[in-house]
């Protein structure tokens, strides 16, 4: 079976992903795991592997392990930048023809369920099989051995497995303390410029590959769709409350308002020219 996802949809606007603009397709290494996942008429042939600190798929704060499998290479220096992994994960990296399955573990590497969504009627929020087998250890911050799943153990799911994966680490640089310092100011100013009327205010707060995208759009005479998709893309309120800073990028943590109510999210900056400029952002309903 082709691997193939039929209902996924995905914003096809490459100016605002970090993925894509900043690294090029061959900086995605791949072979950090192999195998099949099978779940409904979807088969997933698996060729990489990513691990990373994250929260439980069910809720709560304690941290557990997460290797997630794709049949797309990942680029692990790009993801690294994350705060939210999972969520820049599903947001940037999967569409209608890359898969991703999370498989959860302790932090003694134990193996503890799965999550994936594939399409309507396709995924899992949360499995925790007693038939999933697998001989996966953490050593020396590295998650190595195979996961398998035998047929007929349910009649929509299968899989085989191996992985051999380091785990990123969470250091995202010098902590600017409440209010995220300058980057946080700064993106406090687009912000501001976003929700005003004014947009000569907001073109300066640009990194400069967006400012630029920005400019031949409006020479297509669609600089309009530009402003509208950064909107669409911004919640209605935002406040920093912290930013990492490393070397010219900063990641800056923000709480607010969305559509749906209260939101966390995350933007990236960069120092250009002396002063800090929005790339791109991503937020998410808190729970």
């Amino acid at each position: 079976m082709t691997y193939l996802f039929r209902n996924s949809v995905r914003v096809v606007i490459v100016i605002l992903m970090l993925i894509a603009s900043v690294v090029t397709s061959s900086a995605a290494e791949g072979g950090r795991a192999s195998g099949t996942f099978e779940s409904g008429d979807i088969a997933m042939k698996v060729t990489d592997a990513y691990a990373f600190y994250g929260t439980p798929s069910l809720g709560g704060k304690e941290k557990v392990i997460v290797v997630v499998v794709s049949n797309s290479a990942f680029i692990k220096t790009v993801i690294d930048k994350y705060w939210d992994r999972k969520s820049a994960l599903e947001r940037f990296f999967k569409d209608e023809k890359t898969g991703l399955v999370y498989f959860e573990f302790g932090l003694d590497g134990r193996y503890r369920g799965l999550s994936y969504y594939f399409g309507s009627g396709n995924g899992c929020g949360y499995c925790a099989d007693p038939a999933v087998e697998s001989t996966v250890r953490l050593k020396n911050n590295k998650m190595s051995g195979k996961l398998s799943f035998p047929k007929g153990s349910d009649p929509n799911r299968w899989f085989e497995l191996s992985v051999n994966v380091l785990i990123s680490g969470d250091d995202h640089g010098k902590p600017q303390g409440a209010g995220g310092g300058e980057p946080g100011k700064a993106y406090a100013a687009y912000h501001k410029a976003l929700s005003g009327k004014d947009q000569r205010q907001l073109k300066p707060l640009l990194a400069a590959e967006r400012r630029t995208t920005w400019e031949k759009a409006e020479a297509e005479g669609s600089g309009a769709k530009f402003i509208a998709f950064l909107r669409e893309e911004h919640p209605k309120s935002a406040r920093a409350t912290e930013a990492y800073v490393e070397g010219d990028h900063a990641l800056v943590l923000y709480e607010g308002t969305g559509e749906e109510g209260k939101i966390r999210g995350e933007a990236r900056m960069i120092r250009e020219q002396g002063s800090w400029r929005f790339e791109e952002e991503t937020f998410n309903p808190v729970k």
